[in-house]
């Protein structure tokens, strides 16, 4: 399978007649940690970074890129094998993304592009198997794009669990 092949499957994100995936992408858009909703929890920014590097260590993440916010994305898309003929496995954990500004953590950037993806439908569900991958996009508001995640429907309940621990 290939990230084209995912790409081609498009869901809508609280249709997918999957309780757990629902589940999840609930708690992205409207509870996680640091994103613009009146329901999201509140951890310690300290607590926040040491949960998410203790994921980046514990979920063998290898391709992986934050940018700047005026950097260009598609070589690095290329680079952490995001592109269309990119193949998938089930090691695949990869994403890059495009920080706000300078002033944003690596947390707050992948929390925020994971929340805009599923409130923009920008989100894509391929069952291999016994393993769904989930990929999401974001893109700002000139309609370039911002951010490509790529995680199994275990690694996104991964980086749940850790981020609020």
């Amino acid at each position: 399978m290939k990230i084209k092949d995912i790409r081609n499957n498009r869901i809508t994100p609280f249709e997918c007649k999957d309780e757990k995936l629902i589940s999840l992408f609930s708690f992205f858009l409207h509870n996680a940690p640091t994103i613009s909703s009146a329901t999201a929890m509140r951890i310690d920014a300290d607590r926040l970074k040491n949960n998410w590097n203790n994921y980046i260590e514990t979920a063998n993440v290898q391709n992986y890129k934050f940018l700047s916010p005026n950097c260009k994305i598609e070589k690095h898309l290329t680079e952490n094998q995001l592109h269309d003929e990119a193949e998938v496995n089930r090691r695949s954990k990869r994403f890059v993304c495009k920080y706000k500004d300078k002033n944003e953590t690596d947390y707050e950037c992948i929390l925020r592009h994971l929340r805009n993806s599923i409130a923009h439908s920008h989100v894509y569900l391929v069952h291999a198997g016994n393993r769904k991958y989930v990929m999401f996009e974001d893109f700002n508001t000139s309609g370039n794009q911002s951010s490509l995640i790529l995680l199994s429907q275990s690694d996104l309940k991964k980086l749940k669990c850790e981020i609020v621990r």
